[in-house]
């Protein structure tokens, strides 16, 4: 078989021919995965699907059986999100799905998995005789219905961001609609809630299945779509996926010496790391592209040039972006100056040295966050996370975190559990609400009642069959 790049407007679809230059339909590629697929689990004496991925997708076959409500699926930062969703698609043959991630990054990342169906086939999931889909990368909106129509129909998979899909009219989203089957979101709590209600509501009904490893978006809201999987932190840190995280809080009272003084200990723990031969590179994190571009001029590149400094965030000139990025992966350059375009799902293994400028004031994004230089790889070593705690105004639970002795190994897993579990009462408490008569009050009026209540749930630890009963009982109680 051949590849073949097929222009549709300024979009491309990458697709398969036979031996006799004929191009290999998006049914055929579906036919072909038709028990091509192994659910066979990695051990240390075989390659297989870890157990968060097994999970995950038993998961999502089951919820399929009942109910095509929209669902979420928690995973922590490390453990296969991407090849779930491909082995997903292929076990579930799904002929034609849009793929909606944040970033453009992490879309031509998505598209080279997706066109080669990922570690799939060398690990032994997929068989041999299962054909690689014809995918398409959004690039830019179509110039017509046309060119729309003509890409979903050579296409098995679409992948585009949803800054693009807003772009979208609303006829072009209810023929994605009408002529897809599904709608796979990965690191949804990147996305909007605005934005997505939106988009979602011209996809009509699409089976919607969001992935994330925090189920909070970044705007604060919560991610619509029962969690019908959620694989714990602490279960990723003891079956290996995470490596042991180092914290070093710095306490220099001085703003401006503060930012040098964790520039220096970034790059002494640099130093120390490439003597033990481990590849690891900085991440630089500011809050914002001024003071991303301040610390890079005015530290990084003016006292630490010799380790080919770049500065990527969203805005700069693709180019740029590219070759800075191809920089980074060939390791000529060991620091990279960003605000936040690897909190996404970029897969950069050595990023192993987090130089925190300006601490994240949410948890759940913390967490993500740290979460991606923990993972586990071969050849690399424990993850370190360097910060000046001097100045801090933070959330309680913020504060143990970045407290002077706080472990990380212990604490990641404890914060994440919390947080969750916390989503996991409201979701419950909603599902009560929805299926009982309140005394004629809509449910989405007593939402904000209900946050306040699930705070507290996870907070004192209230008894839910009874808060529930109480709601039930006392029309003063919720009103």
């Amino acid at each position: 078989m051949s590849i073949v790049i097929i222009n549709v407007g300024k979009n491309k679809i990458t697709q398969l021919a036979d031996s006799s230059e004929k191009l290999i339909s998006p049914q055929s590629v579906v036919q072909s995965w038709e028990d091509s697929i192994s659910f066979c689990k990695a051990d240390e004496t075989k390659f297989g699907l870890r157990s968060a991925q097994l999970g995950a997708l038993f998961a999502i076959k089951s919820h399929w059986t009942v109910t095509k409500d929209s669902a979420t699926v928690v995973m922590p930062t490390g453990t296969g999100k991407t090849e779930t969703m491909i082995a997903t698609v292929v076990s579930e043959l799904i002929e034609k799905a849009l793929v909606v991630v944040p970033s453009k990054l992490l879309r031509d990342q998505t598209f080279e998995k997706f066109k080669t169906l990922g570690v799939l086939r060398e690990i032994g999931v997929v068989s041999q005789s299962a054909i690689n889909p014809a995918v398409t990368a959004l690039i830019t909106t179509p110039t017509n219905v046309s060119e729309l129509e003509e890409l979903i129909e050579k296409s098995n998979i679409l992948i585009a961001t949803m800054s693009l899909l807003q772009k979208f009219p609303d006829s072009f989203l209810k023929i994605i609609g009408v002529k897809c089957n599904n709608l796979i979101v990965d690191e949804a709590h990147h996305i909007a809630a605005k934005q997505w209600a939106r988009v979602k509501s011209k996809l009509g009904e699409l089976k919607c299945l969001q992935f994330t490893a925090t189920p909070f978006r970044n705007d604060t809201k919560k991610i619509d779509g029962k969690i019908i999987y959620n694989f714990p932190l602490r279960l990723a840190q003891e079956q290996g996926y995470f490596q042991k995280i180092n914290y070093y809080p710095l306490h220099e009272f001085d703003v401006a010496k503060g930012d040098l003084a964790i520039a220096s200990a970034a790059i002494d723990q640099l130093r120390k790391d490439t003597a033990l031969n481990y590849n690891h590179i900085i991440l630089v994190r500011s809050k914002n592209k001024i003071s991303a571009t301040n610390l890079y001029n005015s530290i990084y590149k003016k006292y630490y040039a010799q380790y080919n400094p770049v500065l990527i965030y969203s805005g700069l000139p693709a180019k740029d972006i590219k070759d800075s990025m191809d920089s980074i992966k060939c390791g000529k350059s060991k620091i990279v100056v960003c605000v936040d375009m690897f909190g996404e799902g970029i897969d950069i293994p050595n990023l192993k040295i987090a130089a925190i400028h300006d601490k994240y004031k949410s948890l759940p994004i913390t967490l993500q966050f740290v979460g991606r230089f923990a993972r586990s790889s071969a050849n690399l070593g424990p993850a370190t996370v360097i910060t000046n705690i001097a100045n801090d105004d933070l959330n309680d639970s913020l504060h143990e975190l970045y407290a002077q002795d706080s472990d990380w190994n212990i604490l990641l897993h404890e914060k994440s559990t919390d947080k969750i579990d916390k989503e996991l009462s409201l979701q419950q408490l909603v599902k009560g609400f929805n299926s009982s008569n309140v005394h004629g009050l809509a449910v989405q009026q007593l939402r904000p009642k209900i946050s306040m209540v699930a705070y507290r749930i996870g907070e004192k630890k209230w008894n839910l069959s009874g808060l529930y009963k109480q709601f039930n009982q006392d029309k003063n109680f919720i009103t």
